[in-house]
C-alpha cells in the first residue's frame, strides 16, 4: 500500500472509532408489538471493549453518568420489529453488575438508557417498524451476566 493509499484510508475512517458502530451485525431477533404485550426477556453478557460515554454523546444525553462504563463496538442484539404503531416500548437492561444500555432505532435516533430501580431502561413512543439495534455494557471492564427485555404497552 502506498502513502496516498494508506492517507486515504485512515480519512476514511469512522470519524468516532472508539464509539459503537451501528454498520455492524448483531444476533438478530423478531419481535412484535402484540407478543411483547407479555415481557420478553433474552440472556445477554454485559460488556465491551469502548470507554463510554463517547465525546460525542456526552451533549446528547440527559446523563451521562447513566452511560459511563464500556460499551461493546457490534451491537449486543437486533430485533426486527412489527405491528408497532398502536404501543409504547420500554426495553430494560438487567445485569449482575451496573449495566450500560445503548440503542439506535430504525430511524437512527440514538436513545441513552437511564438508571431506574438498579436496572437500565429506556422509553420509546412511537418506535417504528424495522431493525432496534441494542448495545449492552457494563460499569466496569470485566462484565458480566445480565439479560435485556422488552415490552410493549397499549397507548
Amino acid at each position: 500500500m502506498n502513502r496516498l493509499s494508506l492517507l486515504l484510508a485512515l480519512v476514511a475512517g469512522p470519524a468516532f472509532a472508539d464509539c459503537p458502530d451501528p454498520s455492524l451485525e448483531g444476533p438478530r431477533y423478531l419481535a412484535s408489538g402484540p407478543s411483547l404485550l407479555a415481557p420478553q426477556t433474552w440472556a445477554v453478557r454485559a460488556q465491551g471493549a469502548q470507554t463510554a460515554p463517547c465525546a460525542d454523546w456526552e451533549r446528547e444525553a440527559s446523563t451521562p453518568e447513566d452511560l459511563a462504563g464500556f460499551l461493546p463496538v457490534a451491537p449486543t442484539a437486533v430485533f426486527h420489529l412489527s405491528t408497532m404503531s398502536p404501543h409504547i416500548m420500554i426495553v430494560s437492561a438487567q445485569a449482575e453488575c451496573r449495566p450500560v444500555l445503548l440503542l439506535r432505532t430504525g430511524d437512527g435516533l440514538w436513545h441513552f438508557g437511564k438508571t431506574t430501580n438498579a436496572r437500565q431502561e429506556v422509553t420509546l413512543w412511537g418506535v417504528a417498524d424495522g431493525p432496534l439495534q441494542v448495545w449492552i455494557g457494563s460499569a466496569t471492564a470485566q462484565g458480566c451476566n445480565g439479560t435485556v427485555t422488552l415490552e410493549t404497552f397499549d397507548r
